[in-house]
This record gives C-alpha cells, structure tokens and sequence, in this order.
C-alpha cells in the first residue's frame, strides 16, 4: 500500500477507486459507492488492504456528501462531492457507518493490521472515528 498519509484519501488504492468515480453520474455513483462497502460488511473472510482501502474511502465520501464540512483540511475530496453530491440515504448511511466500524476491528483486516505497525495508527484511528461520529450525527 503506497501510503502518503492517515486520510482515507491519502493511499493509492483509494485514489485508483476515486478515479473510477470520476466519470459516473450520480445513480451510478450510489451504487458503485454502495456494492463497494457491501462487499465488505457482507464479508465474512480477511479483508485485504485495497479492499478495505476502497471501502473505507466509499464511506469516506458519503459522509462528505451528507455534511461536506466534515472534510475540512481533508486532501484529495473530490470536487464532485461539492457539485454534485450522491444522495445519501439510510442504506447508504448504515453501510458507510458499518464499513467504518469493521475497519476499526483489529481481527480481520489487512489495512488496520498495516496501520497498527505504523506510527499513525493513532492519526488513522482517529480519522475513521471522526467520519463514523460524523455519520451518527443527526
């Protein structure tokens, strides 16, 4: 994992899967957003680092599309979240909050297992914790 910080965006495999979005409409969005985090809570295997990384950006960016001021000082957010934000729902809503908490677990993910060998294990933690705060805040 090629890792330029503790955001959500800061890793190459979130970035590759930002890049995918890029182009997609809304609607496409959604679902892409939405099949990305269910691979993972669905789960009951290991989950691998760019896995984990996509969904936890997947996450990530519905919670900037449901308050855009959770992101401040956040890099890479895509101007997209601004101009046009996905919808979010209740599903999608409990799917990112789910995603978040499973990152969290230190039992089976590769990503948190990376991040826990780190000095930024602590800055990660906190991160995904201030999303997954911002997505229960209604």
């Amino acid at each position: 994992m090629g890792a330029t910080g503790a955001g959500p965006f800061s890793n190459d495999d979130a970035l590759d899967f930002l890049d995918s979005l890029e182009e997609l409409d809304d609607g496409a969005r959604h679902a892409r957003l939405a099949s990305t985090m269910t691979q993972v809570v669905e789960s009951s295997e290991y989950i691998e680092a760019p896995a984990m990384s996509e969904a936890v950006a997947a996450a990530v960016l519905v919670a900037v599309c449901d308050d855009p001021e959770c992101a401040v000082g956040e890099r890479n957010v895509p101007r997209w979240t601004d101009d046009e934000p996905v919808e979010v729902d209740e599903d999608l809503e409990e799917l990112a909050t789910r995603t978040l908490r499973r990152a969290l677990r230190s039992d089976d993910n590769e990503l948190w297992e990376l991040w826990s060998e780190s000095d930024g294990a602590r800055k990660y933690e906190a991160k995904l914790t201030h999303y997954l705060d911002a997505l229960s805040a209604e």
